[in-house]
């Protein structure tokens, strides 16, 4: 898994902010990561962003994919993953003119 250094956080106190991170980088080291959902960009050239519950991440489809994951959001319900993911493409759009998500996060890296 990789988190981008443009990393958004979407709907969470600092607190939260603090235990999602910390469940992330240490999402191997632990059972569970209780309330985190990750926004990461397409798996499966599918789409723009997706989100998903970050224990889902340990299913053996996506360990065997782990390199190509790409976290460049999380947020502490899905609703507020669905509304990071549009505070997401409206930023890259006002900075870019454009909804190219991959590219942009391609660039920043």
């Amino acid at each position: 898994m990789v988190i981008d250094d443009k990393f958004y956080v979407g709907g969470a106190r600092d607190r939260q902010i603090i235990r999602m991170v910390r469940g992330i980088r240490r999402f191997h080291k632990v059972r569970y990561v209780p309330g985190v959902f990750v926004v990461t960009l397409p798996l499966f050239d599918d789409g723009i962003l997706e989100i998903y519950e970050l224990n889902e991440l340990r299913q053996k489809v996506y360990r065997d994919m782990e390199n190509s994951i790409h976290i460049v959001g999380a947020a502490p319900s899905r609703v507020q993953a669905i509304w990071l993911v549009r505070d997401i493409i409206d930023d890259i759009y006002r900075k870019t003119g454009d909804v190219d998500v991959k590219g942009f996060f391609d660039a920043e890296v």
